[in-house]
């Protein structure tokens, strides 16, 4: 008889339970090591959680049985709200829905879409640099986190949305911020406990302070569909897309707008996110950060040969990946029973995957939280496909991934030939396990420009 995987024992679920209220990554980190690669947290009636820890398993949810495990379902019954926000956009949707959405957006990908928003980059790039130059000038400590945060989210309106729309950058990041930070782990744990002490008292308690963040957001997207529908600006990108196909009949209004929150979720904060730990990994390496520099004016002018073998900003990437997977967790919910790892899952589990935990794997990644390079080196990366997934895998994989590779290279190229990088403290940052995580407080670098 195939057993079911180890529970917790229940007299230590209050104490996880309030670990992982106070910092969640550490604390599925300590349950992996105290309980293994696959377990079982669970209170009372509650539906089973699987926490799964090695890649034989991820493999199996995220690839070889990747329809038994619905990413939608799990969205919507977690306490983050994003249903609300994503619609059935290409995050949530599911089968033929995902299969359609999938199609179409795959397009906007392609090797010649990326090179057709270079110039988009190159110009904002280059207001960035400006603006960086006269801050620094007069304090040379910049909060990093937030410009680049903005940087992207201005790269993605302009190359996906509107090329000349007056975007009010600052007022819509810091409405989808706030928004974003109402979906946070700590957040979604309080309301779920107020809703479960209140309710015997008669007492329905919902968390709704967000109401008010995608109130605003909505308005914004109706308002910006509405003008490029009547031809006031022109589309580009993404709603050049999605207006064809709206006037083909194929998608609706509110298809639109879902993509749109889709697009902002996965096509600007996770690079942002991936750029900012990036830089702070090269500012607290040294000698790393010179060797990248003496690498960027080696490759302006190389052959074909030296372009086409892995650099180490390349090598620099994927290790702060590692450390720093923009997207923390993937959760699934088992639509059949199945067994996995020689253990049984009951149908409507829910399945979790900690990317923290997984790329810090003893057995895959001895280097552990040190930031270490060499681990993806081609002989070291050998046979770590599955425990390695910042963009997940499988064939649900980000279909950004190939866009998001080349602005965090462009970006982190132009800024390192012009700056130099120093942390402003020698103790590790403290990451907020948001939706995405950040740094608590937010990334800050100390910069100064660099010498001709």
């Amino acid at each position: 008889m195939v057993e079911a995987p180890n529970n917790i024992p229940w007299y230590k679920i209050p104490y996880h339970s309030f670990s992982m209220l106070k910092n969640p990554l550490k604390a599925i980190y300590q349950m992996v090591e105290s309980y293994g690669d696959i377990f079982a947290f669970k209170i009372g009636d509650m539906r089973s959680i699987i926490f799964l820890n090695h890649p034989d398993y991820v493999k199996h949810v995220l690839k070889d049985n990747v329809d038994n495990y619905s990413r939608g379902r799990a969205l919507k019954m977690s306490t983050t709200g994003l249903e609300e926000m994503l619609g059935n956009g290409i995050f949530i949707s599911e089968g033929s829905d995902w299969e359609f959405q999938h199609k179409l957006l795959k397009s906007l990908f392609s090797p010649t879409a990326i090179e057709s928003t270079l110039p988009v980059l190159q110009e904002e790039i280059h207001q960035f640099i400006a603006k960086w130059s006269d801050a620094i000038a007069k304090n040379p400590v910049v909060n990093i986190e937030y410009d680049i945060h903005l940087l992207m989210l201005q790269i993605m309106l302009r190359s996906h949305v509107c090329k000349n729309y007056p975007f009010n950058y600052k007022e819509i990041f810091d409405t989808y911020n706030a928004r974003i930070e109402a979906s946070s782990w700590n957040v979604g744990a309080v309301s779920e406990a107020k809703s479960f002490f209140l309710k015997p008292l008669g007492i329905n308690y919902s968390y709704n302070k967000h109401q008010h963040h995608i109130d605003k957001l909505n308005a914004f997207s109706d308002k910006l569909v509405q003008e490029l529908f009547n031809g006031d600006f022109e589309p580009i990108g993404l709603f050049a897309l999605m207006l064809s196909e709206f006037n083909e009949g194929r998608v609706t209004q509110k298809d639109i707008r879902d993509q749109l929150f889709n697009f902002l979720l996965a096509g600007f904060e996770t690079t942002a996110t991936a750029i900012s730990w990036l830089l702070y990994n090269i500012a607290a390496q040294p000698n790393l950060q010179l060797l990248l520099k003496d690498e960027l004016k080696v490759t302006a002018t190389a052959n074909d040969d030296v372009l086409k073998q892995p650099t180490l900003l390349q090598l620099a990437i994927k290790e702060s990946l590692r450390l720093y997977a923009p997207v923390w967790s993937t959760a699934r919910v088992a639509v059949n029973e199945d067994i996995i790892g020689g253990k049984f899952i009951k149908a409507k589990s829910i399945v979790v995957v900690n990317s923290y935990a997984l790329h810090r794997h003893k057995s895959f990644w001895p280097s552990g939280d040190k930031f270490d390079i060499t681990n993806f080196e081609k002989d070291n990366f050998k046979g770590k496909t599955f425990a390695y997934i910042p963009y997940s895998q499988g064939k649900r994989i980000c279909l950004g991934m190939a866009l998001a590779d080349y602005q965090i290279q462009t970006i982190t190229s132009a800024l390192l030939k012009v700056f130099n990088f120093e942390t402003t403290s020698n103790k590790a940052p403290e990451i907020k396990a948001n939706i995405i995580i950040k740094a608590s407080p937010s990334l800050q670098l100390k910069i100064s420009k660099a010498s001709a």
